[in-house]
């Protein structure tokens, strides 16, 4: 026989607790209708006194999950918080690799052009004369082709050799546009030495070499005098490039986002700014026979509030030709040239005049 304890004690008006063996209840009401809320949910019951008649509906229940349904919520849980993680982590690398692209502009350039070899290099081959490359090869690849049996025995070796010299005059066409590009190239070169200007300026419009600086933003003019003289001009039109949040990962692994220190934007800008004035006398003496790059860099000075002339230098190609440009100090760099650059760790670049 098992024991059953049960007690009630009105607490107020209409308000009773409950003690029993499941747990303590709370119930409200008088006659007729009462609540009633326990730790396995809320219920409503009603009755009509005096004729028997009532009613009882569960209107809240606590259920115990199951154990497989506790498995899935944790796992869908855990997929969750690795996904903001992931997310998290992903947010910082990107972050670092922008840093990192903005302090590396110089080291990315076309690779040198060597003119004088171009203008008096032999042509590929005597066209009239001889086959070109192309030719020489399919014509090679008939006299080594070796039959197999089956072509020997229904004398199909001329006929094999016959479809392979089919595209003998697609090989000549191949060969054509070879030496074409090689006469081309040499005319451009010999225009490029003799201070062409006009070639100059296509030699540079079809390498675009500045057009990772101008998709961030920047925009790269310049003009050639008959000294072999470049004047560019950057306008970097973007500050925003630069950022002013700092992302970096908490213990956790949560994203952490906090606004940059004033000084180290300030520092960050003028490394990128360094950076992209070193590119582009770079590629001038990389792609053209120059012998002095002039860039002016344009920007609105943080510490004037007013757009102007932030940098000014002059790069001779002597001097260029003898930097190693890995792993080094773009500001500290541009202090070995002639410059003019005024910037203050607290205010950023202030206007200069350019270099004449």
């Amino acid at each position: 026989m098992g024991l059953r304890f049960r007690k009630s004690v009105k607490i107020a008006p209409g308000v009773r607790m409950n003690i029993g063996k499941k747990g303590v209840s709370m119930s409200f009401g008088g006659k007729g209708l009462r609540v009633n809320t326990s730790s396995r949910g809320v219920s409503v019951s009603s009755s009509i006194p005096g004729t028997g008649i009532s009613y009882r509906k569960q209107i809240y229940s606590t259920r115990k999950k199951r154990p497989q349904r506790t498995r899935y919520e944790q796992i869908k849980y855990q997929q969750q918080k690795g996904k903001m993680l992931e997310e998290a982590r992903n947010k910082v690398e990107q972050y670092e690799a922008h840093i990192d692209m903005l302090l590396t502009v110089h080291e990315e350039t076309s690779d040198k052009v060597h003119w004088e070899k171009i203008a008096i290099s032999d042509p590929p081959f005597r066209i009239g004369e001889e086959d070109g490359p192309n030719v020489q090869e399919l014509k090679k690849r008939v006299e080594e082709y070796k039959p197999t049996w089956r072509d020997r025995f229904f004398n199909r070796v001329e006929a094999r050799k016959r479809q392979m010299l089919v595209h003998i005059d697609q090989a000549v066409r191949e060969d054509e546009k070879i030496y074409e590009n090689w006469k081309e190239n040499k005319e451009i070169a010999q225009k490029v030495l003799a201070n062409d200007l006009q070639t100059w300026r296509k030699v540079i419009d079809d390498a675009k070499p500045f057009e990772d600086i101008e998709e961030m933003g920047s925009r790269v003019r310049y003009r050639f005098d008959q000294s072999r003289r470049v004047i560019a001009q950057l306008d970097i039109n973007n500050r925003e490039v630069v950022p002013t949040k700092v992302l970096t990962l908490t213990k956790t692994g949560k994203l952490s986002e906090k606004n940059m220190a004033k000084g180290k934007y300030l520092q960050l800008y003028q490394d990128y700014v360094c950076s992209c004035t070193l590119r582009i006398a770079r590629e001038f003496f990389s792609l053209l026979p120059v012998q002095e790059v002039v860039v002016n860099v344009y920007d609105e000075s943080p510490a004037e509030e007013q757009y102007g002339c932030i940098l000014s230098v002059v790069f001779p190609r002597e001097k260029m030709d003898m930097l190693d440009f890995t792993n080094i100090d773009c500001s500290d760099t541009i202090e070995q040239f002639e410059h003019n650059m005024k910037f203050l760790k607290t205010k950023g670049f202030k206007l200069v005049e350019e270099m004449q």
